[in-house]
C-alpha cells in the first residue's frame, strides 16, 4: 500500500507545475522541441497547438518583444506574468519570477500568437512559456470617421494638365493647317498703283507669324482645286454696251438701204 502511495505521489509530483526563479535567464535553457513544449499544454484546443507548432518550426513570430522585470513591451499590450516555462529537457514551471533583475535589464524574446493564446521564447535560452496578450479580449474601438468638408473637397480635387491636349499656342491652334495672310492692304479696282492713304506697312515691327485656322473633327477641309468664276470688270461692260450699239446702228442703216 506504501509502495503504491509513494508512485501516485511521484506521479502527481511529475505532473504538477511548480514555481521556479528565472532571476538568471540562460543558467537552465530548454533542451527539448518547441513541438514537445507545446504538446505538453493540454488546455489548449488541438488546432491552435497545431498552428502555434507550425509557426515555431519554421520561425515566424508575430513580434519582438522586450521582457523586463515589471512587463513585457511590444506593438501589443502584455500582461507581465510569464507561466508554464520549460527548462532543461522536460523540466515545466507553473509560474517563473524575475524579481530579481534590474530595472534596467531587457531580454528579447519572440511571441508567436493563435486564437489569443500566445507562446513566448526568450532568445537568450529558448525557455518555451507562455504569456497573455491583453488586446486580445477588449475590442478596439474604432475611431469616428471624419466628414468631408467643403473645404477639404477643394483641396482633394484634382488638377487636369490640359497642355499635352490642346498644345502650347492659345485655343489649341498648334496642330491647325497654315493661313497665309496679306501683308499688304487691298486696293481699290482699277487704282494699283495708288494705295489708300493710312495702310502703309510700318517698318521696325516684327512681322507676325501666320494664322492657323482651327480645324474640328469631322468637317471636310475646303477644297483648292475648284474654279473660281472671274468676275467683269467696269470698263468690260462699257465696250461691251458700245459694241452692241454699234451693232444696232449697222442693222438700222441696212433697212434704209433695203
Amino acid at each position: 500500500m506504501s509502495a503504491l502511495f509513494a508512485i501516485a505521489l511521484a506521479a502527481a509530483a511529475a505532473t504538477t507545475p511548480v514555481d521556479c526563479s528565472w532571476d538568471n535567464p540562460g543558467a537552465n535553457p530548454y533542451t527539448g522541441t518547441a513541438q514537445a513544449a507545446v504538446d505538453r499544454y493540454k488546455d489548449l484546443p488541438e488546432k491552435v497547438r497545431t498552428r502555434l507548432k507550425y509557426r515555431l518550426q519554421y520561425g515566424n513570430p508575430d513580434e519582438m518583444v522586450a521582457i523586463k522585470r515589471d512587463a513585457i513591451e511590444g506593438k501589443h499590450r502584455y500582461g507581465a506574468a510569464i507561466r508554464d516555462m520549460h527548462f532543461g529537457k522536460d523540466k515545466v514551471c507553473g509560474t517563473v519570477s524575475r524579481a530579481k533583475w534590474s530595472a534596467a535589464r531587457v531580454e528579447p524574446g519572440a511571441v508567436y500568437c493563435a486564437d489569443s493564446h500566445c507562446i513566448l521564447v526568450p532568445e537568450i535560452c529558448g525557455n518555451v512559456s507562455r504569456i497573455t496578450r491583453r488586446d486580445t479580449d477588449e475590442p478596439t474601438a474604432m475611431a469616428p470617421t471624419a466628414m468631408p468638408t467643403p473645404e477639404r473637397e477643394l483641396e482633394t480635387t484634382t488638377v487636369f494638365d490640359w497642355t499635352d491636349h490642346v498644345g502650347t499656342y492659345e485655343l489649341g491652334l498648334y496642330d491647325a493647317q497654315e493661313q497665309q495672310r496679306a501683308e499688304t492692304p487691298p486696293l481699290l479696282s482699277g487704282a494699283s498703283n495708288f494705295p489708300l492713304p493710312g495702310w502703309e506697312p510700318l517698318s521696325g515691327y516684327p512681322t507676325r507669324a501666320p494664322l492657323k485656322p482651327r480645324q474640328l473633327g469631322g468637317i471636310t477641309p475646303p477644297r483648292e482645286d475648284v474654279p473660281v468664276a472671274a468676275v467683269p470688270e467696269a470698263e468690260t461692260w462699257a465696250m461691251l454696251l458700245v459694241g452692241l450699239g454699234l451693232m444696232g446702228c449697222i442693222a438700222r442703216r441696212r433697212r434704209r438701204d433695203s
